[in-house]
């Protein structure tokens, strides 16, 4: 079939056409008229620990951004979606095998030139991990080290890293993945009040003084500024008690809680 103009061809196809002529012409004719960004993920992965909040970060081996602090993350193959992409990254680079009931999407960022390498675009991912003491990571793939590193934020919201009692400049993470853990810190705080999903770092069951201590991190308030009584005035709601705790401590045996599904 002849055409008199690109326009008349494009109009046949696009209303006219059954889908299969149409999609056989799109792939001959109009895709490449369309630039292709690749599409990577990133993981913020957060845990508790020694009563702090843990984030994993990677030491990158190669270029670009070699010896850079970043997230784990990584491209997205074509026949996986973004979840399951940060699934295989994580185990690949780290070897962490997370539960995808864990795993939620944080923001999509495409800002020009995020990768210097090409227009890349990011499907940032935000995942607590229940019961870090039993997950060993190891370096791999992309990372020459795995670190967790101590998270917490100023009363501004600002996050603050710290490894091995220093402080690491959020100058020296790679690519922009200072503005998605700032990112990771707003949607946390923002939800401590209706949605505190941060708590599934304490594992299946916490105490009231264990919550608040989590709050106090994001809130960067001391914890003894979270009253406990009040605390559970204003937050209780989002908790269900299970019981008292059975290990040995001073005092009588404090309540526990379950985080409710939300």
């Amino acid at each position: 079939m002849k055409f008199k103009s690109y326009a008349e061809e494009k109009k046949y196809y696009e209303q006219e056409a059954n889908q299969e002529e149409f999609l056989a012409w799109y792939q001959q004719q109009d895709l490449p008229k369309y630039e292709k960004p690749s599409v990577t993920v990133d993981n913020v992965i957060l845990g508790w620990e020694d009563e702090e909040v843990k984030l994993l970060l990677i030491r990158r081996k190669a270029n670009p951004f070699k010896g850079y602090y970043a997230l784990p993350g990584g491209f997205v193959d074509k026949t996986e979606d973004t979840t399951e992409a940060v699934l295989r990254e994580v185990k690949e680079e780290v070897g962490l095998t997370l539960s995808e009931q864990y795993v939620e999407q944080l923001k999509t960022i495409a800002t020009p030139g995020r990768d210097p390498r090409a227009w890349t675009i990011t499907v940032a991912h935000l995942t607590y991990l229940p019961a870090m003491a039993d997950m060993k990571v190891v370096a791999g793939d992309d990372a020459r080290e795995a670190h967790w590193v101590t998270l917490q934020a100023t009363s501004e919201g600002k996050p603050q890293l710290f490894y091995q009692n220093k402080e690491i400049p959020l100058t020296e993470l790679a690519f922009d993945h200072e503005e998605i853990i700032q990112e990771a810190v707003i949607r946390i705080k923002n939800r401590l009040d209706y949605i505190p999903t941060v708590l599934k770092i304490l594992g299946g069951t916490f105490t009231l003084t264990e919550a608040r201590k989590v709050y106090s991190k994001f809130l960067g308030i001391p914890v003894a500024d979270l009253d406990n009584s009040n605390f559970r005035k204003t937050h209780g709601k989002f908790f269900t008690e299970v019981g008292l705790e059975t290990k040995t401590t001073k005092g009588r045996p404090r309540k526990i809680y379950r985080l409710k599904s939300f």
